[in-house]
């Protein structure tokens, strides 16, 4: 089984800061420069996780319930559309219905969210995959995702620290990053990739670069295999 090819994609200031609103320029614009490269990218879905989703969705107190391995799966009916994943795996989200802006919501869940949590998930139409005891099997989530609903490339539109989560683990092949023109210059403001724990820097290989006409300049770059990262080091 192969896992979609996962591309994050980010619009960032020159720091590679994330707080939008700190910037002089309108949300409509940056959206608009956002959407239109997402939309070159030609992917079937997208993944954030909770705090993002929390933006859009109504998110409540975790609903724990006792350990169940091996829980199976729930695939609703989507007709085919382009799909929304989020990582939420203490079952905190709380969504009205299986559809959020014209796409299927995908929940990935660990497997100690309670039965009556999931129950409600799946009777207002939401796609549930479980991703292990503790909700961090992402690779094995991905897989499945991939299967069931025929996806071969998604974007990663999560936070610092989901990205970050993301990059440790091997699973972003490619970076697709917006500078926008303008710096941040805060100390402490998020930032694309965030990583508490111990991690290492990772080699990357420029795809493309554009100047965009509002003078965002759009990088596309492959994460190297750490392999093949120290192969070119060593090269050099």
């Amino acid at each position: 089984m192969t896992r979609p090819e996962i591309i994050c994609h980010m619009i960032t200031s020159l720091d590679g800061r994330l707080l939008a609103d700190r910037w002089p320029c309108s949300e409509d614009t940056l959206l608009q420069i956002y959407d239109d490269a997402a939309e070159r990218l030609g992917a079937g879905g997208w993944i954030v996780g909770r705090r993002t989703m929390e933006h859009y969705l109504a998110s409540g107190s975790p609903a724990p319930g006792p350990a169940r391995p091996s829980r199976p799966d729930h695939i609703a009916p989507h007709d085919g559309a382009s799909i929304g994943i989020c990582f939420d795996r203490h079952g905190s989200l709380q969504p009205e219905s299986g559809e959020i802006d014209g796409e299927h919501l995908v929940l990935v869940l660990s497997e100690t969210v309670s039965d009556a949590h999931v129950e409600m998930l799946i009777a207002r139409g939401v796609s549930v995959i479980f991703a292990g005891p503790e909700g961090d099997r992402l690779d094995e989530a991905l897989d499945r995702i991939g299967a069931a609903f025929g996806v071969t490339r998604l974007l990663l539109e999560g936070g610092g620290r989901m990205n970050g989560v993301f990059l440790a683990a091997d699973l972003i092949d490619e970076t697709s990053t917006l500078i926008y023109p303008v710096v941040d210059g805060q100390s402490g403001v998020a930032a694309i990739y965030d990583n508490d724990s111990t991690t290492e820097a990772r080699r990357l290989e420029l795809i493309s670069s554009e100047t965009l006409d509002s003078g965002a300049v759009w990088l596309r770059h492959r994460v190297l295999p750490r392999a093949d990262a120290t192969r070119a080091q060593a090269a050099e």
